[in-house]
């Protein structure tokens, strides 16, 4: 057995064997694919500024992304209505002396001049370099790996997982971290980039709120520049998914957050930004953009040999409205718990496709661990008003869905054997939860572990009053929203080992500082988190 995905740069080359020289061979014998010249373009300033990224990990290959963007703050990146061959390639070794696939993908204006390279039939398991070539213009090197055979035996997996990055209130010092943390797998459990302007700033947007797909765009270039966020992007493969910033906050499906913007004026906005997401992201073609339909498939499972599988889901584009809105605001609201609407068996937070999918992917998994990534808190917290002294929920949440979160409970106690973590992000802050059979009795079994981290750079002001209120809940085993940063899972057979990393003062360059704010473990056959 061996250890998951992306060696140490010193031992990269022991994983090849027997097979190093098979693959050069074939390599040797594959001619690089001839590009049009009606095709051909040269540059006169870099159009790779964006970097490179890849994604979606499978035994035999990964989705390999770049995007053209020469003048990265114009609409179109700089690249008008031209097309442009964009060649790619990937070797055993930085310096591409071992070449082992080589193709062409094309990077059309409708696209945002993107390319969503996918690789197939390499071995399982495996390390690899690559980069792209667009007329004289060569890309940075990327880093990625193919993940191990389908339940082969897998000794340890090293998972970072980042939510909440705001480009105005800080600097990415987690992406830089993980990085150095040497991460065999990135996961983003959304708000990847922000649509809105708010809070403390250190630096600016570059255009206004998006509304279009050249505002989307642009925005996405502007966090693209970023060189933490490049750095981490080309380290590792990533898996993906989207909260609500991506398009706006606190929107539910077709409806959006302000009252009086009609569904059909939202809709063509989260079109816009979909659009711009799958564009901008290392996403494979099956996740295009369904215009007829104006749905875009984000969630999806990937399987690491024996010892993980993670579900990675859309908590946004499938789920019910919120509960209980007031005349102004269909977003997020503190709303009663007795809620009649909220209480409502039918109301869906994945949607019934992708629950019905879960369900049927979780019940089959032969993998060790099941890592179920959504996008914010799912256990309760609830608040008091602090006028009527009455028990509220938080709309916007699992909380607003309490018989959708109860569905998902009794999935996890279904299968116990399948030692399910769930983690999450949204809050600005670290929690560690057990996930209860049934949450109104502290005696139930604990069914699952769950882990939140805290934002990349995005601020909370309410660490000392959550913080009380946290107290009162005995699923909830650490809560705090003083620090950024990111979480890190260690998986082996026996165990996961869970770091809540701290970066040090992101409102500075030079800030950066990092360290553990907390440690914990979970047991395999032993759910519920221990502090170490």
């Amino acid at each position: 057995m061996s250890k998951l995905i992306l060696p140490d740069p010193t031992r990269r080359l022991i994983l090849r064997g027997a097979a190093g020289g098979a693959l050069a061979g074939l390599a040797a014998a594959c001619r690089v694919p001839e590009t049009s010249a009606s095709n051909y373009q040269r540059f006169d300033t870099d159009p790779f500024t964006l970097g490179v990224a890849s994604g979606e990990p499978t035994p035999e290959g990964m989705v390999l992304w770049t995007r053209l963007a020469p003048n990265p703050f114009e609409p179109d990146g700089g690249m008008g209505e031209s097309t442009v061959d964009v060649r790619w390639e990937m070797a055993e070794d930085e310096a591409f002396t071992q070449i082992v696939r080589r193709g062409v993908g094309r990077a059309v204006p409708g696209q945002g001049h993107s390319v969503h390279a996918e690789i197939y039939g390499l071995p399982a398991g495996r390390t690899y370099f690559y980069r792209f070539h667009a007329g004289e213009a060569t890309s940075p090197v990327g880093r990625t790996a193919t993940a191990p055979a389908f339940l082969s035996g897998v000794d340890r997996m090293r998972v970072a997982w980042v939510s909440c990055a705001h480009y105005e209130q800080g600097f990415f010092h987690a992406y830089r971290n993980i990085v150095e943390e040497n991460a065999d797998l990135l996961v983003h459990t959304g708000d990847y980039i922000y649509e809105s302007s708010w809070g403390p700033q250190v630096r600016r947007h570059a255009v206004p709120e998006p509304y279009t797909i050249a505002d989307y765009r642009m925005q996405h270039a502007l966090y693209r520049l970023d060189p933490d966020l490049q750095a981490a992007a080309s380290h590792c493969p990533w898996l993906v998914t989207w909260d609500d910033h991506e398009v706006d906050n606190d929107y539910a499906g077709d409806v959006g957050e302000e009252a009086g913007v009609s569904i059909a004026d939202f809709r063509k906005r989260r079109l816009a930004a979909y659009q711009a997401y799958w564009e901008n992201m290392p996403l494979r073609r099956r996740s295009m953009l369904e215009r007829a339909r104006g749905e875009m498939r984000i969630w999806g499972e990937s399987v690491f040999g024996n010892l993980a599988a993670i579900y990675m889901t859309d908590g946004r584009q499938f789920r019910t409205p919120m509960a209980c809105p007031t005349e102004s605001d269909r977003g997020g609201n503190m709303i009663a718990r007795d809620c009649a609407e909220r209480l409502d068996p039918a109301r869906t937070y994945l949607g019934n496709d992708q629950e019905g999918w879960l369900r049927y992917n979780f019940a089959r998994s032969g993998a060790r661990w099941n890592l179920v990534v959504q996008p914010t808190l799912f256990s309760p917290f609830y608040g008091t008003d602090p006028e009527t002294g009455a028990a509220n929920a938080w709309s916007d949440g699992w909380d607003g869905y309490p018989a959708a979160r109860q569905r998902m409970v009794d999935l996890f106690a279904s299968r116990p054997e399948s030692n399910p973590i769930v983690l999450g992000g949204d809050t600005h802050c670290y929690w560690v939860c057990d996930v209860k059979q049934d949450y109104e009795d502290p005696a139930s079994a604990t069914v699952a572990s769950e882990f939140v981290t805290t934002a990349v750079t995005s601020h909370h002001t309410n660490h000392d009053a959550f913080a009380q209120t946290a107290s009162n809940f005995g699923h909830i085993k650490h809560f705090d929203a003083r620090e950024r940063g990111y979480g890190l899972l260690d998986l082996s057979a026996e165990r996961a080992e869970i770091t809540l990393r701290t970066v040090g003062e992101v409102k500075r360059r030079d800030g950066y500082a990092p360290g553990d704010q907390a440690r914990f473990v979970v047991e395999a056959g032993r759910p519920g988190p221990q502090a170490v």
